[in-house]
Parts: C-alpha cells; structure tokens; sequence
C-alpha cells in the first residue's frame, strides 16, 4: 500500500512536466512578427490622423454629459497601453508555457470578441480623469505605442508559447495580448471618428 502511495506521488509529479513536454510547439515566424508591427504603425497613423491637428474645443468636445471627449478616449488607450505592457512582461517571466499555449483559444476568437460591435465596459482603473491637456493625450499615446512597437520588433521569443495565464481558462498568448490591444484602438477609433460627426462637433 505503502509502495502505491509513493507510485501515486511520483506520477503525480511527473504529470505535468510530461504534458510541457510533449504538448505541441506552436510557430512564430518573422512573417508574423512583421504582421504584428504593422498593424501597430496602422493604428498609430490612424491615431494621429484623426487627432494631430484638433483644436482645444475639439479636443474637449462632448456629444453629452456621461460621454468621453477625444482627449478621454486617448487618456484611456494610454491606461491601456500601460496595462499591455504590464500583461506582456509578466507573461514573459514565466517562460515559455506549452500546456497553457495548446490551451489557447484562436486568434478568432479574441478578434471576434475585440471587434464587435456591443459595446464594452471600461474597468473602472481605465476610466479617464479628463485632467491631461489636450494634444498630451497624443504625446503619451505615440511614446508608449513606440515602445511596445520598439519591443516587438526587437524581441527574439516565440509569442505564441509565452502565455498569461486567464481566469477560468481563458489563457492568452503573448501575440494574442497584442492583437486585442491595437484591436482595442481600432474600437476607440470608431468612436473618435463618431464624435468627429456629431452636429454640434466644434469645426
């Protein structure tokens, strides 16, 4: 009995050392790294297209009393600029991670869910103050979005195996991290580029 107690143990031990091992390796090509970038300069330029030459009024402009203004919605992506980085970072501590990697839902699931059209309830650690100025917004957003494209293009690890481990199994790699963020600016673009068709938006 004794001798099955310490077999039981050792298998134990053994078990999920064994699943790293044998899980799947899952590629990540320059290809991809490259796609990732790029997708990182889109939403920058897109960014600064729409608010690189706003007025102060434009800037502060609200379609109603519980709305954001232009200058909210970027405070905002910076919080969550901020939040990625934190995200990617932890997960790299761990290295790489093949059972949480084959465990990963698809990258369609997580653009399904990023993209779509419902709307989003803001954390309420992401809710904009309102209290930084106008075209700061801007500075803030480009400075971290180069640092998170800088960190990109010069990193060496699989994205795919790196993983931040999610409640009830909703893991993500790191790429995955990436994609809802600039997925995430693509949201408040379309809001941006809403408020920019208000009536009454200052011209």
């Amino acid at each position: 009995m004794k001798k099955l107690f310490l077999i039981l143990i050792l298998f134990s031990e053994i078990c999920p050392i064994w699943a790293q091992v044998t899980a799947p390796q899952k590629s990540w090509t320059e290809a991809d790294r490259r796609a990732l970038v790029n997708q990182y300069k889109r939403t920058k330029a897109e960014i600064n297209q729409e608010t690189s030459t706003l007025t102060s009024a434009q800037w502060n402009f609200k379609e109603g009393p519980d709305k954001w203004t232009i200058g909210q919605v970027l405070e905002h992506l910076n919080m969550w600029s901020l939040l990625t980085q934190f995200d990617g970072r932890s997960a790299t501590y761990f290295g790489e991670r093949p059972d949480l990697a084959a465990a990963c839902k698809s990258d369609s699931v997580n653009t399904s869910f990023i993209y779509e059209t419902n709307p989003h309830t803001s954390p309420d650690f992401t809710i904009p103050t309102g209290l930084i100025k106008d075209e700061n917004n801007l500075k803030i957003f480009n400075g971290k979005y180069d640092e998170i494209i800088g960190a990109i293009e010069k990193s060496k690890l699989n994205y795919r195996m790196i993983v931040r481990e999610g409640k009830d199994g909703n893991h993500r790699d790191l790429a995955q991290i990436y994609i809802i963020h600039y997925g995430h600016v693509d949201r408040h673009l379309r809001q941006i580029r809403r408020i920019k068709t208000h009536p009454n938006y200052p011209k």
